[in-house]
């Protein structure tokens, strides 16, 4: 299944969420889902990347936040890695 990209707003920033997926869905692996990707704009300077994740019957969000989009995306990547360790602890008791 393809994640839902919401936010974009032209081409460019479409074409950069689908690497920001590409990139979150290695960071994920196995049978981890990218269900949502998100960008969106928390006053004038920061930009928020957030994205809704799952196994099984468990969903999370992670959100990284930055003044650009490819700062928002390297937090979103450092966020993801504790999230998702919680996450498999989740699913498995």
């Amino acid at each position: 299944m393809t994640a839902m990209l919401r936010g974009a707003t032209d081409d460019a920033t479409t074409r950069y969420l689908e690497e920001v997926a590409a990139d979150i869905n290695g960071l994920l692996g196995t049978g981890i889902e990218l269900i949502e990707l998100a960008i969106e704009a928390d006053g004038p300077d920061v930009v928020v990347l957030r994205a809704r994740y799952g196994m099984a019957d468990e969903t999370i969000e992670s959100v990284g936040r930055g003044d650009s989009v490819i700062e928002a995306h390297a937090r979103l990547r450092g966020t993801i890695v504790g999230d998702r360790v919680g996450l498999g602890l989740r699913v498995l008791v």
